[in-house]
């Protein structure tokens, strides 16, 4: 097979796991299984929603999952030239981790780790995070794919990621591996908050800042993508600070968000909005990190938590060390008596969003990926509405 066929192969490989949102474990090889009940539905384009309470899903693998966030150390790579020995290490602390986790505890259905425990943070320019990031699937993930089929566990994690379809773009990724070892959502962080501090701003690659090309590629149900898998319907995107996101996705169905951190989160946001959605949540951040450099060993470290769909917290990290947050998540007991957000005055709401116009439209990485933090905030700046 030529180098050209197997890249096409890849790169639809990776397409697939975008499209199908991540269809569940095996990916589309369970969208067989994937039901709405006795429900209907409304269509639009790709976009399927329940419209009398029920939503799409995948047969369970078990009535109740435990379900381990690891809050463990970052540590950012320092030689951006030659990074792999360094991510090779962090990668090792992880599979190490995996082991812990579903030892002494005993076996876990999915272990959750922070925002970057591959290669860290740094106020990086462009060039040096590209040179960190990974390619989704990879050998990082086939690391980890490995670890998971020892442990018949599922694994998510965030990560800086390159994709070939987007050449000199630079990803915010949640990642989440089957039992089976194989990638089964690879989603892009949804948008970015602008205007972090004057003269500092993002330059990662949200589906915002490229919607119009995204939806072409990937179909508008990829746009706020569900993994449909048999532990629930999984968002692993990166989405702090978005409570109109996630509301629009527990709208398609979404019942469990693992969401990483780094750096620390509202714990109080992600109580409320776990209780306003029904949802339960997986909010993981790093541990104390004393190599990680440039930044003291605290750093916002600590707070990991899981919350139940009541808004209380069903498991907390009791310090900012490295530690697993564990609990048990009922989800059969849970899909019974769940449905989609009964009370969302739709008819009331729909002219004002339609009329509202934000400070930053969607596509403005279409054409020009700023090339440091300085330059997204000039770049973004110029372009905003208001």
């Amino acid at each position: 097979m030529s180098r050209d066929s197997r890249d096409d192969i890849e790169s639809l490989s990776r397409r697939k796991v975008l499209a199908a949102g991540g269809l569940g474990a095996a990916g589309a090889a369970l969208s067989g299984s994937i039901a709405l009940g006795a429900g209907s539905s409304s269509a639009t384009g790709d976009l399927e929603i329940a419209v009398d309470g029920n939503y799409a899903v995948v047969p369970l693998r078990k009535d109740t999952l435990r379900v381990t966030a690891v809050q463990s150390r970052m540590r950012a790579v320092r030689n951006t030239r030659n990074p792999g020995p360094e991510m090779k290490a962090n990668l090792d602390h992880m599979l190490e981790l995996l082991d812990m986790a579903n030892g002494f505890p005993g076996p876990q259905d999915l272990v959750c780790f922070h925002e970057q425990p591959i290669m860290g943070w740094n106020p990086w320019s462009l060039q040096e995070a590209l040179r960190v990031a990974i390619e989704i699937p990879g050998p990082e993930t086939e690391a980890l794919g490995k670890k998971a089929r020892e442990h018949g566990c599922y694994i998510t994690f965030g990560t800086y990621a390159r994709d070939r379809d987007w050449p000199g773009h630079l990803l915010l990724n949640g990642v989440l591996i089957s039992p089976e070892g194989e990638v089964v959502a690879n989603h892009w962080k949804t948008n970015n908050m602008r205007g972090f501090r004057p003269g500092w701003d993002l330059f990662t690659t949200s589906i915002y800042d490229v919607l119009d090309r995204y939806r072409e590629m990937y179909g508008e149900d990829a746009v706020l993508p569900i993994a449909r898998t048999d532990i629930g319907n999984i968002s692993c995107s990166i989405t702090p600070g978005q409570p109109d996101v996630i509301r629009a996705l527990a709208i398609k169905g979404l019942e469990l968000r693992l969401s990483s951190s780094s750096g620390g989160y509202n714990l109080d946001e992600a109580k409320i909005i776990s209780q306003h959605n029904r949802l339960w949540t997986v909010v993981c951040n790093q541990s104390i990190s004393p190599e990680q450099p440039g930044f003291p060993a605290f750093a916002g470290s600590g707070d990991t938590a899981i919350f139940a769909p009541n808004g209380s917290i069903a498991a907390h990290a009791r310090s900012a060390d490295e530690e697993f947050v564990t609990t048990a998540v009922p989800i059969a007991e849970f899909r019974r008596s769940r449905s989609l957000p009964p009370g969302i005055p739709i008819e009331m709401l729909r002219p004002v969003y339609n009329s509202y116009v934000p400070r930053h439209g969607p596509n403005l990485q279409a054409d020009y990926v700023p090339s440091d933090f300085a330059d997204a905030s000039r770049h973004f700046a110029e372009r905003r509405n208001w």
